[in-house]
């Protein structure tokens, strides 16, 4: 149906610029006298004048009328959507539809009180409507360059080259896709293959874009604006990120569709402001791809050439929660297992860590872990920011620091932590400890009988108990209550169609003799040659590499007395009965075992000291 526009007791422009304080008394005056001599809104002459600004006056007036202003200089309009309203009654009431997506046409109109205009043109499209408010003037130029001025009915040379050239290349990028999957629009809730062939241009671009970072399975999607400093012309270029690395997409998006696309962007999350381009926004988008529901978080940040987007893809279908899978070596995964069994009825409480940069698959892990345990006799609470998978039986809270409660107190970890602890939790999930509160209320609730997992960025298992203390918590409290560090890496894997047997060089050799491995001379390790099953890569896909740090009574006798990162490491390498095998090793086992490559490990782990 039609947007409601409410227009109050029908004030006039001049009482509401008036109420606004847009302008002075006696500039409201001028600008009447202007318009009735002018034939122009008051409003139009104002600015006209410079007695007012243009956005301060669409603003005031947007306020009392229930709609949102619009600069519509910064808006792309799509010539075909404008035409649904034929010129005539265009010009005589000063409307015109802009964007059509996804079942809503958006109008921009400069007096939105006249309901009956919108409901016309939703009787006539099936569409829902939505109003935008913009000054007459710039609808009148607009509808000048969709139809032509009565002097003059050609658009400039240029524009019409340069929209001919975008419309050209967009059809490239569409022949490219087709060979794999017809595709033809994207929109919430609608199916990437069950779309119409008659789907706008850019509407398609975002859809070939989409599906194109869903087959090479990248986990971000990245559109940049882009200045050539040779002076040619400018671009869009979309860059994928594919198992941890960015990969420049085999096309690029023509200039002038870099608004166009942006917008499309932002219609899809149904939340983020579709004018608005001078701060950053956050929004999400949920599609459907052969009918697996893949959602996006969408961030949108200016820069000096344009708005830039970052996508990220969450893919639930695919997201690994089964532990067994996350690529631990036997002894570490039954290690693992061990810490997480006999949850329930206050049977196993404490603290347990993932450590890493990011990027490294924390999140991931600590969800397989959740899943593991999760169970109807298990109440499980989890505080994210943001919440990035759903797991059915676990109750997740998405905290914001941007809420205030109050008294110089904000819904962050810390306080979720403190409403948990009054819900009856065996289980408590926090997103990333960072500060003392949080630790502080983390440690409590692990030595009241919960069992709590959390995250933390050091580079190692060691580190983090040293950082643990350097937080503030006492030494007693973090080696009574903390259970068990894991840190963790991703490294590429090899890829199965191509990869093949090599012998290790010299140097190999010996850094694996340096962290206690003893190469038989037909020792024998692999690379990949790339096929086209990895694009050419070698490698497809990524594993863990894991480091487990048990806090056993070796451990913690050390950590009491002595919390330094080399004193903890030595006594969980060499003094523990568990015996520590570090990252580099268990990736070294791994590239024994053909998974990866050394360069990969070494790669991925910053190994400060030697093991």
């Amino acid at each position: 149906m039609a947007q409601k526009v409410t227009s109050g007791t029908r004030k006039s422009i001049k009482d509401i610029l008036s109420d606004a304080h847009v302008a002075a008394p006696m500039d409201l005056n001028r600008a009447e006298q202007e318009a009735l001599r002018s034939q122009r809104p008051i409003h139009q002459a104002l600015v006209d004048m410079g007695l007012a600004d243009k956005m301060a006056v669409l603003q005031a007036l947007a306020a009392e009328w229930n709609v949102q202003a619009i600069a519509l200089e910064e808006v792309t309009v799509h010539p075909d959507v404008a035409k649904l309203v034929p010129d005539a009654i265009a010009r005589k009431n000063s409307i015109m539809p802009f964007i059509r997506e996804d079942g809503v046409i958006l109008v921009v109109m400069a007096d939105p009180r006249d309901p009956l205009l919108l409901e016309d043109i939703r009787m006539k499209t099936g569409d829902e409507v939505k109003a935008f408010l913009a000054m007459p003037a710039d609808i009148e130029k607009e509808l000048d360059r969709v139809y032509g001025t009565t002097l003059d009915h050609e658009a400039p040379a240029t524009d019409a080259q340069l929209s001919d050239a975008a419309e050209e290349k967009t059809r490239e990028i569409m022949e490219s896709f087709r060979d794999s999957d017809q595709v033809e629009a994207v929109s919430r809730k609608t199916d990437l293959l069950e779309v119409d062939a008659s789907a706008p241009e850019v509407e398609r671009i975002v859809n070939a874009m989409i599906l194109s970072a869903i087959q090479q399975k990248a986990s971000d999607i990245h559109i940049e604006p882009i200045e050539d400093p040779a002076g040619k012309k400018s671009r869009v270029i979309v860059r994928f990120r594919i198992d941890g690395f960015l990969k420049e997409a085999p096309f690029r998006i023509p200039w002038v569709f870099r608004q166009a696309i942006l917008a499309k962007i932002k219609i899809m999350t149904q939340s983020m402001n579709l004018t608005e381009r001078r701060i950053p926004q956050s929004g999400r988008i949920e599609v459907l791809a052969k009918g697996r529901p893949i959602e996006f978080r969408v961030e949108t940040i200016p820069t000096v050439y344009g708005e830039s987007a970052s996508l990220r893809m969450l893919d639930r279908k695919n997201v690994q929660v089964d532990i067994n899978k996350l690529g631990f070596l036997p002894d570490i995964l039954q290690r693992v297992l061990d810490q997480l069994r006999g949850v329930g009825g206050k049977k196993n409480f404490g603290m347990i860590l993932v450590t890493g940069p990011t990027g490294s698959g924390k999140t991931t892990t600590l969800y397989a872990c959740l899943n593991h345990i999760n169970r109807p006799d298990i109440r499980i609470l989890t505080a994210e920011n943001p919440v990035e998978y759903n797991i059915d039986g676990i109750i997740q809270v998405a905290v914001n620091p941007d809420i205030s409660l109050g008294k110089d107190r904000v819904f962050n970890f810390a306080t979720a932590l403190r409403s948990f602890l009054r819900l009856d939790p065996d289980v408590i999930m926090v997103g990333e400890i960072r500060d003392k509160e949080t630790a502080t209320i983390a440690m409590e609730a692990a030595m009241t009988g919960h069992l709590v997992l959390s995250t933390i960025h050091t580079n190692d298992a060691a580190s983090t108990v040293s950082r643990l203390a350097e937080m503030g918590p006492p030494a007693y409290l973090v080696s009574s209550t903390l259970k068990a560090v894991l840190a963790q890496r991703l490294c590429r894997t090899l890829c199965a169609e191509c990869k093949v047997p090599v012998a290790p060089t010299a140097d190999e050799k010996e850094i694996f003799r340096m962290n206690g491995f003893e190469l038989p001379d037909d020792t024998v390790v692999y690379a990949g040659k790339g096929c086209k099953a990895c694009n050419g890569t070698g490698h497809k896909g990524r594993l863990g590499i894991h480091e487990l740090l048990i806090m056993d009574e070796t451990v913690r006798r050390v950590a009491l007395s002595d919390l330094t990162a080399d004193s903890i490491r030595n006594a969980a390498i060499f003094h523990s009965p568990q015996r520590m095998r570090t990252m580099v090793q268990d990736g070294l086992i791994k590239v024994l075992q053909g998974t990866t490559t050394l360069n990969e490990v070494l790669g991925s782990v910053v190994e400060e000291k030697e093991a």
